[in-house]
């Protein structure tokens, strides 16, 4: 059996962590010059909790080399596969870390995944993956057919308040002043690894209405994950409006965490899915 790594930011729950049985390095957070580690002692509500009362805006810092080492390295030696994915090379350092890392360790048995998208894009690549490997692939097809899976996956998200994306450095200021005017809230999505702006609506119900006239080709047989930060009520009427678009029943209700968090800002809903 291959053994999965993933990060924080691909938003999996602690429940979902334990069944599924993978690993998962916790990425830092940074809040008013305290470090946290994303699920391990902040969690989601925290996090947003904190959000609201600090004084600076939060920051995010990147897996480092010798933590991927740290954790790959004691899977390789027990003679096992191991496949390791990250959030988008675009978004992060984090990649490059876990490049170097796979350099260092030097092993056959270790295929590195660059995912090119985040939270629920990332998650959705995710249990594809594991799908895959309980199907009996070997480590080098799980790679190769991932790779074409990912140039699939979507990720559409409405996000409340875009002055967090513009802070984060994830999003232009040009294109950020652009969307803040006249109540407008932006509909983003990852092109190429990086977040773009896709569409816009002026209020949020409007915002949900083009976000659903942009889901297209959706392959309702694979995974579709729909999440919320920290706002509940607006993720209910998101989940109804998409169960009626799509005619599916959505399961369970996931949040965006701390990490993606710090650059979504609160009050952002999210789908993902793969293209047929």
């Amino acid at each position: 059996m291959i053994r999965l790594i993933i990060d924080s930011t691909a938003d999996l729950t602690a429940q979902e962590i334990e069944d599924l049985g993978v690993t998962v390095i916790p990425m830092k957070v940074c809040v008013d010059d305290k470090e946290y580690l994303a699920g391990v002692n902040l969690q989601n509500e925290e996090f947003f909790d904190l959000l609201k009362k600090c004084k600076t805006l939060p920051h995010t810092t990147q897996i480092n080399q010798d933590e991927y080492q740290n954790i790959i390295k004691p899977f390789l030696d027990k003679g096992e596969d191991v496949f390791v994915m990250s959030l988008s090379s675009g978004l992060s350092g984090s990649f490059n870390s876990l490049r170097l890392a796979s350099e260092e360790l030097n092993s056959a048995h270790l295929e590195i995944f660059d995912t090119q998208n985040v939270t629920l894009g990332f998650k959705v690549l995710v249990f594809e993956a594991l799908k895959l490997i309980k199907s009996g692939v070997s480590l080098h097809e799980l790679k190769a057919k991932m790779e074409e899976l990912k140039q699939k996956c979507r990720l559409i998200a409405v996000v409340d308040n875009v002055k967090y994306l513009i802070k984060g450095g994830r999003l232009s200021l040009v294109a950020g002043i652009a969307v803040t005017a006249l109540n407008i809230k932006p509909i983003v999505t990852i092109k190429n690894g990086k977040v773009v702006v896709l569409s816009k609506g002026i209020g949020y119900n409007h915002a949900i209405k083009n976000l659903i006239k942009n889901l297209s080709n959706i392959d309702l047989e694979k995974s579709i994950c729909i999440a919320h930060s920290n706002d509940l009520t607006r993720f209910e009427q998101f989940k109804k409006e998409i169960e009626k678009a799509l005619n599916i029943k959505c399961e369970g209700c996931t949040g965006i965490g701390p990490i993606i968090g710090t650059h979504a800002g609160p009050g952002c809903v999210a789908i993902a899915y793969l293209e047929k």
